[in-house]
């Protein structure tokens, strides 16, 4: 009987952790730190800069789909500080020539361009980008290398003022351990029930 249970909480955690594993989180870090940071620029950033980062619903990507859903804003009514100007441009950069986090300190050509998108805000106060873009199947082992950056772009700072690569983000304690931990429980106190 112990066995059966074993297999069925096997089979149980199994199917957790496969409901769950086309669904990679993503955070923005850099050379200066986490979010979108002027800092994290490689060239010379100009003015008082702004800054930005995840907005709620965060970043991740689906590897069965291959879209990317990015939650991603700045300026003062988003919690952050206003840029020195309305966005010029805004784009996903990549893949960089090596994976993070060596990548943080390499520039790479536009590779998705979002401000041309309907999601696309470029308020320096209010702005944000929040949707979902289809990934070249190419590219997805540089972006879950962390080879690729959000960069957003405005007239003061043309080559971007505020930026952050994608790196996965670090898991919490999920479903398969919480399973896991409640298997051996439940099998701890049929032993003990036994003896």
């Amino acid at each position: 009987m112990n066995k059966l249970i074993a297999s069925s909480i096997a089979a149980l955690a199994i199917g957790v952790v496969s409901a769950h594993a086309a669904t990679i989180a993503f955070d923005l870090q850099g050379k200066a730190g986490a979010g979108l940071l002027p800092g994290n620029e490689n060239g010379t950033v100009g003015g008082n800069a702004g800054t930005g980062g995840e907005l709620p619903g965060g970043i991740f990507y689906d590897d069965v789909t291959n879209m990317l859903t990015m939650n991603i804003g700045w300026g003062s009514g988003n919690g952050f500080t206003d840029l020195t100007g309305n966005t010029t441009g805004g784009h996903l950069h990549g893949p960089t020539t090596s994976p993070a986090p060596g990548s943080f300190l390499q520039d790479a050509s536009v590779k998705y361009p979002l401000n041309n998108l309907p999601e696309w805000n470029p308020s320096a106060t209010n702005g944000s980008f929040q949707g979902t873009i289809s990934i070249l199947e190419a590219d997805e082992p540089g972006l879950l290398a962390g080879e690729f950056y959000f960069n957003v772009h405005t007239t003061a700072n043309g080559g971007g003022e505020a930026r952050g690569n994608l790196v996965q983000a670090v898991p919490e304690p999920g479903s398969f351990g919480l399973v896991a931990f409640g298997a051996l429980a439940l099998l701890g106190s049929r032993r003990r029930c036994r003896i």
